[in-house]
This record gives structure tokens, C-alpha cells and sequence, in this order.
């Protein structure tokens, strides 16, 4: 049992203490309630740490300085055309690695030093608790056979005491751990790095982003791609392998590097990678319109909105409507498994985006329009759908619209995402709120390493899916195949709150069920 659940335990014991021999019985409840060892850490100790994290900072946040300094002013004279270009570049990469590691490191400082003043603040409630209990059994004892009301309560006091203490601890630590969990999946250039390729390429390809602010700005590749690209380039067999390097080699710029990487890590062989940089090359040095052709601008940073005010998806930069309908809506079909793993997937895998939004064909005048891309985004999700109810052993769409059950769901996540990440689904059944906590460990995990969740959600009458696909802190941002994203506290998720989600006369409050990567 927990330090948590022993006290609740000692304190229900004592809640029950009256009567006759009640001061006995009242020693065995105080007894339980004082063999719970104290909060284990030492605050100190916490706060060397956090000093030397701070200390750290302190030196990245110079020698980013330093290095920014050199690219924009220092690199030599002689240096032109594509060497300075890539020298440039790589010096800025290490500069915005360099500034991550200032800033990770300091945020780290502040939630060890958050963390060792909860620690002792909650050591001392504790230690009060302890004092209570030995002044209650002090008067417990000197009467065994009687009952003594003051000693009941002091010792009532003290357990409670304890338990706040050790209810502090458990949340604080929970919360602490998940934070600094999250900030080591800020460690990019490392993961890139144990691969097959040289360290000064691996930080300038872990540290590329799309251009632009709000939804499109994340980087390019997760932290769970750039372990699966390099250590698929490692096993390669060596033609295939040269084959993908001479596509590096001949990119027009880190973007375009690293869509290629993505690609590579979405699981697609080498004759196919050529075949996509053969469409997307001859635009490989803008990176506004890879970015507008590759990845669907799902995202968005702004973290403080409450979780009903819903961020519409763009498509190419622009809010589209179309009869009605947001561009990356599901529109009036039940397939909201299929669309919401549709864009997950396209999230993960740049071939697939690109033939969304091309056809293949992207020089072709029109090929990239809005009404094209949305025909070819609603005929996949519809296809999926179809397989989907396949598997469920039903009749398919059109003949039959009455969206998909968990074993079509773990199918398409396994089919898609899996493909796409190289991780195995499972469905997990969320019955009840403890449920529910217990999951967020796991979908934290996830999606720190990129790897999108699947979530079911229900009313009275109805269900639907959406995809959890990213976090910050306690918080974690929901795509909503109607249509847009929202981010929602995990508080929400936990406590059956995210009606917000869904808006509507009957919004579906209770997340039921979740995809998860074993």
C-alpha cells in the first residue's frame, strides 16, 4: 500500500475509537498511524541540484550568445555561395541547441527548487503529525481500559496531519516527475545523434522547424522519429543507404533534410523517397510552401484557452470553409475514427500529406487546391472507414453509417500510426476516474515522443473519437475531427469534463476508452 492509503487506513481506525478499552484500541491506531515512514528526499540535496542546473544554464545561454555572434558577424570573409550558406546554418543549429539546453536545464532548476519547498514544507507538517500522535498516545496510555476524548482528537489532528503531508508529496512528485519527463524529450540532437550520421548534422537536423508562428511552427521531426530515421539508416543495406544519402546530399536545404528523415521514419523505402523528393525538390529552398504541402497545421501553442474555445485548422495558411464545413472536417459521415487517424497519420508521414494535398502531382496548375485536397482528404477517410468496418464484419459505407468499434479502432491505429511510428495499439477501457489517472502516465509518454493517442469519448446516446496529439505541462491538446483543436487541463480528462470538446446540445462529457502505444 501507499504512504497515502496506510494513513487513510490508520485514520479511518481511529475515526472509530469510543467506549470501553477505546484508549487501547486507540494505541493501535496511533501505532499504525506513527509506523508510516516520513516523505523520503532531502530538500538540500534537491537544491544542489537545482543550483547546478541553473549553473549550467547560465554557461549554455552564453555560449548560445557566442555562437550567434559568430554566425551573423564573425565567419570569414572568404566563405561564399553554399559553404558559407551550410557553414552558417550549422552554426545557427548549434546556437538554437544550445539555447534549448539553457532553457530546459533552468526550467528544470525551478521545478527541483518548486519541489524541494514542497518537500519540506510537507516534512514538517509531517513531523507536527508525529508530535500530535506521541502526545496522544502519551495520554492514550496512561488509562488503557478508558477513554479519553482529548487523546482521540489530538491524535485525529496528527494522522490528519500526516496524510495531507503525504497526499502533498504524492501530487507534487507526480506533477514534478511529468514535468522534468517532459523536458528530457527536449534532448533532440542526442537522439539524432546515436545513429549513423555526424554530430553536426544530427543538431542542425533535430533542431529544424517550420517557418511561421502558431499552428505550423513545431519541428519538423519527433524525437521518436529521429531515433527511428537513424537507426533504420544504420541496418540499410549499403545501396540503399548511399541512395539515401545522395538524396541529403543533394537538398536544397535542412528542410527539405528533414522531411526526407521523416519520410524515412514513417517506414517508407528508399525507391519511394526518391520518388516523393523527385516532386517536392524543385521547391526543397522555400520552406513555407513544405510546410504548407507536408504536415497539417494541427497545432497551435496558444495553451490558455479555456478548452470550449475550439482553434479552427488551416489549410496552406488560410481558414477554409467549404459548405458548411472546415476543411479537415469529417463532415456529415460517422467516420470519425478513420478522420481523426487520417491526420494523425499525416502528421507523422509526409508522403501521405503530400499526395493529400498534390496528388503526386504538385507543379500541376490546381493540384494543390482547396477543393482538391479536401475531395482527396474525405475519399481516405472515407477508405479507412470502409476497412474499419471490415474488420467489425459490417456493412460498409454507404449501406451502413454507424461508426466503428474498438477492434476497428485498434485495427486502423495499429494500421496507420503503427506503420507510421513503429509502435503497437492497444484499446484500454476508462471505467472510472482512478482509470483515468492511471492512464496519463502513459499518454504523457506518448506524446512527449510524438506518438499521437487515440481517445474515445461518449455521451448518453453517442460516441466519437478525436486524437490527443501533444502536452504542455498538465495540459494536453485534443484534435477534434470536426474540424479544429483545443487544448483541455488534465484535470478535465480525468474528471469526465470535456464537453467543451464537442459543442452542441448534448457534448459528449466522458472520455471511455483510449489507443494506446504498449
Amino acid at each position: 500500500m501507499s504512504k497515502v492509503k496506510d494513513l487513510e487506513h490508520a485514520q479511518h481506525n481511529i475515526e472509530q475509537v469510543q467506549f470501553m478499552l477505546a484508549n487501547l484500541h486507540l494505541l493501535e491506531g496511533i501505532n499504525d498511524a506513527l509506523a508510516v515512514p516520513e516523505p523520503a528526499g532531502d530538500p538540500g540535496a534537491v537544491r544542489a541540484r537545482a543550483k547546478d542546473y541553473a549553473q549550467a544554464a547560465a554557461s549554455f545561454g552564453q555560449a548560445s550568445q557566442d555562437l550567434a555572434g559568430i554566425a551573423t558577424n564573425q565567419l570569414p570573409a572568404v566563405w561564399t555561395g553554399s559553404v558559407a550558406e551550410h557553414a552558417t546554418q550549422a552554426i545557427h543549429a548549434m546556437s538554437a541547441e544550445t539555447t534549448t539546453s539553457k532553457e530546459t536545464l533552468a526550467a528544470a532548476a525551478t521545478l527541483l527548487d518548486a519541489w524541494a519547498n514542497e518537500l519540506e514544507s510537507a516534512k514538517r507538517t509531517d513531523a507536527d503529525g508525529c508530535r500530535q500522535l506521541q502526545e496522544a498516545g502519551e495520554k492514550a496510555r496512561q488509562d488503557p481500559g478508558g477513554f479519553d476524548p482529548d487523546a482521540r482528537n489530538t491524535a485525529l489532528s496528527g494522522v490528519g496531519a500526516r496524510l495531507a503531508a503525504a497526499r502533498r508529496v504524492e501530487s507534487s512528485a507526480t506533477s514534478t516527475a511529468s514535468k522534468l519527463n517532459q523536458l528530457t524529450s527536449k534532448a533532440r540532437a542526442s537522439r539524432a545523434g546515436l545513429g549513423s550520421i555526424d554530430p553536426l548534422a544530427a543538431v542542425v537536423l533535430a533542431t529544424e522547424k517550420n517557418p511561421g508562428a502558431g499552428e505550423d511552427d513545431g519541428y519538423i521531426l519527433t524525437p521518436g522519429q529521429l531515433d527511428r530515421a537513424t537507426q533504420t539508416l544504420g541496418v540499410m543495406p549499403g545501396a540503399d543507404q548511399a541512395a539515401f544519402r545522395a538524396l541529403l546530399a543533394g537538398a536544397k536545404s535542412p528542410e527539405e533534410a528533414a522531411y526526407l528523415w521523416k519520410a524515412l521514419a514513417a517506414g517508407h523505402s528508399v525507391a519511394d523517397i526518391q520518388k516523393f523528393d523527385e516532386g517536392i525538390h524543385p521547391h526543397g529552398d522555400d520552406p513555407a510552401w513544405l510546410a504548407q504541402h507536408l504536415v497539417p497545421a494541427t497545432s497551435t501553442k496558444d495553451i490558455n484557452r479555456e478548452s470550449s474555445d475550439n482553434i479552427d485548422l488551416t489549410y496552406q495558411g488560410k481558414q477554409v470553409n467549404i459548405n458548411g464545413y472546415g476543411v479537415y472536417s469529417q463532415r456529415d459521415v460517422n467516420d470519425c475514427v478513420a478522420a481523426s487517424t487520417v491526420i494523425a497519420q499525416a502528421k507523422l508521414d509526409p508522403l501521405l500529406m503530400y499526395q493529400l494535398t498534390t496528388g503526386g502531382t504538385p507543379d500541376t496548375p490546381g493540384s494543390d487546391s482547396t477543393d482538391n485536397f479536401e475531395q482527396r482528404l474525405q475519399k481516405t477517410y472515407v477508405d479507412e472507414y470502409i476497412a474499419g468496418q471490415k474488420v467489425d464484419g459490417r456493412k460498409t459505407y454507404p449501406k451502413e453509417d454507424s461508426g466503428l468499434g474498438p477492434d476497428a479502432q485498434t485495427y486502423l491505429a495499429d494500421k496507420d500510426l503503427g506503420k507510421a511510428t513503429g509502435a503497437d495499439y492497444e484499446h484500454v477501457e476508462l471505467e472510472s476516474d482512478e482509470d483515468r489517472r492511471a492512464a496519463l502516465a502513459r499518454i504523457e509518454k506518448s506524446v512527449d515522443e510524438g506518438l499521437p493517442v487515440p481517445i474515445s469519448v461518449r455521451n448518453k446516446d453517442e460516441g466519437h473519437q478525436m486524437m490527443i496529439i501533444g502536452r504542455d505541462g498538465d495540459k494536453l491538446q485534443i484534435y477534434n475531427p470536426w474540424g479544429f483543436t483545443s487544448w483541455v487541463t488534465e484535470d478535465q480528462f480525468v474528471n469526465s469534463q470535456l464537453g467543451g470538446l464537442t459543442p452542441g446540445e448534448h457534448p459528449l462529457n466522458k472520455p471511455t476508452a483510449l489507443e494506446l502505444p504498449k
